[in-house]
């Protein structure tokens, strides 16, 4: 099994590495530095802000601050401006068969490169910057073969909500893709959707040493939404439906951006189904480029013009799937549909308001739609 050859040793042994790369940023991770009192190796540590950015309220500018004087502190790389970080990193960092680890639930991303990105608690974090090395006992691996093709405005964000809906007894297993057509964006969008499973990690591997144990046939796959859910800690455990639900709900507002719907060819395809129709008044439709890259080249090819005509708003890059404060929120009793991963109780505004998770495609018909209150 591929995360046995990166690990080093069989599964349900215990293995220690010594990590490419570690990050930490301004989400959970970044309580990480108060347990931290030296960097075994700082030229491995990425700290980096991309939540709030720009930052929207005191807290975060706190947050900001602190973790930016720890960089300096300890001469670690401190990255900001560059949009969402593990994006960043996939694209211009990370390699095949390296091991990164975060703090962030949504690192297995990096198993798009067939590199192993592994989340760990803050205490754990700190440990392993402070030694230069994870240990772990090696999970066994669940290999999941992917065939077909998805329909005509079907996404794979719809293929990773309909994959999480299926297999929620993945808990602490390593999950092996393997796929003859899908390309790096595609991947990326199933990897850092996968471990929604309680899966240890996720990533593609070229050729399965064996018969796999699930079988994901994407023309199976219909546009799905994940629902509210109460808490951040009950995330893993939001329901997931079938979109059509939503067809006669008012959706006041959408979301497209982040590492599961800010790329560019994710800012190419809404550009590209604006001109199939017209904003519906009232509806407010943000746009956040996942990085400084995807945003120039958006801008170059005319795609953010596009946008910008239709009638979106521009955010700035980064990881806007929490935000208390600030642009893209919502108010009391509104519905918004986001490609972001979070969709508990307050995340994206009032307490009463209601968030879904949606692929692009789902999110640009809505807005397209005149639905009354």
């Amino acid at each position: 099994m591929r995360i046995e050859q990166l690990l080093g040793k069989a599964a349900g042994n215990i293995a220690t590495v010594e990590p490419d790369y570690i990050v930490i940023n301004d989400g959970i991770s970044s309580g990480a530095i108060d347990m931290i009192s030296k960097v075994a190796d700082p030229s491995r540590l990425f700290v980096i802000f991309d939540h709030d950015v720009p930052t929207g309220t005191p807290e975060s500018a706190m947050v900001f601050r602190k973790i930016n004087k720890f960089s300096n502190k300890h001469g670690a790389e401190f990255v900001q401006a560059k949009g969402v970080g593990y994006s960043w990193l996939l694209a211009d960092k990370v390699e095949k068969g390296q091991i990164i680890i975060t703090g962030g639930s949504h690192s297995s991303i990096f198993g798009a490169k067939d590199a192993l990105g592994i989340n760990v608690s803050n205490t754990e974090l700190a440990k392993i910057i402070e030694i230069g090395k994870y240990s772990t006992i090696v999970p066994q691996t669940i290999c999941v073969q992917i065939v077909g093709n998805l329909a005509e405005g079907v996404s794979m964000i719809d293929a990773g909500l309909h994959f999480l809906n299926g297999n929620g007894n993945l808990q602490g297993k390593a999950i092996e893709f393997s796929s003859e057509n899908m390309d790096l964006h595609e991947k990326a969008t199933l990897c850092s959707m996968a471990c929604g499973t309680g899966a240890y990690s996720a990533l593609f591997t070229e050729k399965p040493e064996r018969q796999p144990d699930i079988v994901l046939d994407l023309s199976e796959v219909v546009p799905m939404i994940m629902l509210p859910c109460p808490s951040r800690a009950e995330q893993g455990n939001a329901a997931i439906a079938c979109a059509a639900m939503l067809d006669n709900k008012k959706i006041h507002a959408g979301q497209i951006g982040g590492y599961t719907g800010g790329s560019i060819e994710d800012l190419r395809l809404a550009a590209k189904i604006s001109e199939t129709g017209n904003l519906a008044l009232g509806f407010r439709l943000t746009v956040c480029p996942a990085t400084g890259a995807d945003y120039i080249a958006a801008m170059e090819d005319g795609t953010l013009e596009k946008l910008i005509d239709y009638g979106a708003q521009i955010h700035a890059v980064g990881d806007h799937s929490v935000n208390k404060q600030g642009a893209g929120v919502i108010g009391n009793g509104e519905r918004l549909l986001t490609t972001g991963l979070y969709t508990f109780t307050g995340c994206m505004g009032c307490d009463d308001s209601e968030v879904y998770t949606a692929s692009v495609q789902t999110i640009m018909n809505a807005g397209m739609k005149v639905i009354e209150p």
